[in-house]
Formats: structure tokens, sequence, C-alpha cells
């Protein structure tokens, strides 16, 4: 009994002549890549979310706890080197990037943007943008409370889009509403950074109506694009081991 138990702890190896793969299997595989890839999206979506929540309560505090008058000039470069010693794996915690989320918090935090953050938000839920099922809605509507924990100054649907295509907006709009123009764009459209980048330098802001055409051909390769860097800027937060993290498929 002993070395019928010892026989089978021992790790086994699939032969070809082992499995009869037939069409069942592969559409199974199939299904199961798709789920996969599915999931990856999914946690890189909620990923990006809390990494922007992140951002913006920083950039937040930055600004409510005057930190520069109350510990110094220095103290975002010191706050950066604290972070990035705690967290050597994690992206995004240069002194460069914590100075864009000042930037990016006070960019929409006038009491003048509010009513503007409010009807874009409706207005992206009402286009269908957001997710629509049940279960995707529930969720959406958690994710929108936390994300208006400060005060609704932050509208969920900013989650869909990455950071640094936010760094882009507010680096190179010169209002709430030219920046919102490009946010709806980049969630309806599926811009990458590198197409958001061309559509601002071509103002498509100015001459929506001449473009705007143009780029519903390209849509599914478009929104492929985003996805990809969605995943790319948020597939693993930093997180070790790598066991945790959700690896990004090649394929």
């Amino acid at each position: 009994m002993k070395e019928e138990n010892e026989i089978s702890e021992q790790p086994r190896i699939v032969k070809s002549h082992d499995i009869r793969i037939d069409t069942d299997y592969a559409k199974w595989i199939a299904e199961l890549k798709h789920r996969y890839r599915s999931a990856q999206v999914k946690a890189s979506v909620r990923v990006n979310a809390e990494k922007l929540l992140f951002n913006w309560e920083l950039g937040h505090d930055l600004v409510q706890k005057k930190a520069e008058e109350r510990w110094g000039a220095g103290v975002v470069e010191q706050v950066s080197l604290d972070l990035q010693r705690e967290f050597p794996n994690a992206d995004g915690l240069s002194a460069k990037n914590l100075w864009f989320m000042k930037k990016w918090y006070l960019f929409y935090s006038s009491s003048e943007t509010q009513e503007k953050l409010y009807q874009f938000g409706r207005e992206i839920s009402e286009r269908k943008l957001l997710q629509s099922t049940r279960e995707s809605q529930n969720a959406e509507n958690l994710q929108r409370q936390k994300l208006y924990q400060l005060g609704g100054e932050f509208p969920a649907s900013f989650a869909l889009v990455p950071w640094r295509h936010h760094v882009e907006i507010i680096s190179k709009c010169k209002s709430v509403d030219e920046a919102l123009f490009y946010i709806g764009k980049t969630i309806e459209q599926g811009m990458s950074r590198a197409a958001l980048v061309n559509c601002i330098k071509a103002n498509l802001y100015e001459h929506q109506g001449k473009i705007l055409n143009n780029f519903a051909e390209h849509m599914p390769a478009l929104q492929s694009k985003l996805v990809q860097e969605v995943l790319k800027e948020n597939y693993d937060f930093g997180l070790q081991p790598s066991s945790m993290r959700f690896t990004m498929s090649r394929n």
C-alpha cells in the first residue's frame, strides 16, 4: 500500500498517446483561453480604477494638506522616495508622476467643474459606454460610490482610461470641456495613447464634425489598443511575489 501511495504521488508525464484531441476538446480550450483573457482585462480595469483613485487621493492630499508649505519645497520628492523604498517593484511613484497627480486633481477640482463632471458621467452612462450587464452595473455602482467619497470630483468613468492618457490630456488641453471630450472619445473609440495624442495634435475637439466619422471604421482595432494599454499599465501593480500577478498574453 505504501509503494502504491508513493507511485501515485509522482508527477505524471502526459504523452501524446494518453489523450485524444477532438473538436469538443479544441472548443473547450478556445473557451478557456477566452475566459482567461477576459479575466485579465476585468482584473486590469479594476486595478486601473484603484490606481487612479490612489493617484487622485494623493493629489488631493498634496493640495489639501498644503504639503509644500507644511513640510518644505522638497516634500513631493521625499514622498516619492519613501513610497519607492516601500514599493520597489511598483511603477508610477516617481516625483514627476506625483507632480502630475497634484496637477490632475487641481485641473478638475474647482467648484465650477463639478456640474460638468456630473453631466459627463451621465452622458457616458446613457450612451452605454460603461459595462452593461447586471453584475457589472452593480460593481460599477459600488465603484462609483467609492470614487465619489472625496466629494464628487472624480467620475467613475475616469477609471476606464489609463493613467498615461490622463497625463497627456491635462498636459495638452486648455479647458475642462476639451479634456472631457478626449476622455469620452478615448472610452467610446477605444483609442490608444498614440491615437489620442494624434487627435489632440489634429485639434479634433475643434474639428470633430469633419473628422469624427473617420474613427468609426477603425473602432475594433482602436478598442484592442486601449485594452492592451490598460493591461500593460496595470497588470501587476508592483505586487510580489510574481505568482500573484496576472501575466499578459502575448498571442
